[in-house]
């Protein structure tokens, strides 16, 4: 018998769909315009060329979902309520979770929702505007150095998980 599952209930589905129904409406219009304006669709790019708009939709993904810098932004997608407590103040961030800017801000969120949005943008951008591979080049490197960055972290904590755990066995009798 298989167990049976539950998870909070969700009103969210409804926009869920029509914004997965724009973003194929989006990537059909972008083809449907490449077709157009070129005749056909592009059908080959270079290896290096795929690692570029790869590194560069990473970078954006970052950008838009992790960074600091962008933090502006996702927070046009939530409610803002500035506390004060014993001489303290602070802003409490709190989530939309139901309806069009529910969505939006789960959508700003999600690495994987961003990185499908920046994958097809910096594509689309590849194939239709030449002066966009400049661009696209400095996002790959931005890339490139993010993931280093993100690599000597792991190293750095993994090292000092270690030496705490080193430490608490020299402590224990």
């Amino acid at each position: 018998m298989t167990p049976t599952r539950s998870r909070p209930k969700e009103d969210q589905n409804f926009w869920n769909f029509v914004f997965s129904i724009f973003f194929v409406l989006v990537l059909f219009c972008s083809l449907a315009f490449l077709y157009i304006t070129r005749e056909r669709l592009p059908s080959s790019i270079s290896f290096f060329d795929v690692l570029l708009l790869i590194l560069a939709s990473f970078r954006i993904t970052r950008l838009v979902v992790y960074d600091k810098v962008t933090r502006f932004f996702r927070e046009w997608f939530v409610q803002k309520k500035e506390v004060s407590r014993e001489g303290k103040s602070w802003v409490e961030i709190i989530p939309y979770t139901h309806g069009l800017r529910g969505t939006l801000h789960e959508l700003v969120n999600c690495p994987w929702c961003i990185g499908m949005w920046s994958a097809l943008i910096v594509t689309f951008s590849y194939f239709e505007f030449t002066w966009s591979w400049f661009i696209i080049l400095f996002l790959a490197v931005a890339g490139v150095s993010s993931f280093v960055q993100i690599v000597a972290n792991m190293i750095g904590w993994k090292a000092e998980n270690l030496k705490h755990e080193a430490l608490q066995k020299e402590s224990q009798p």
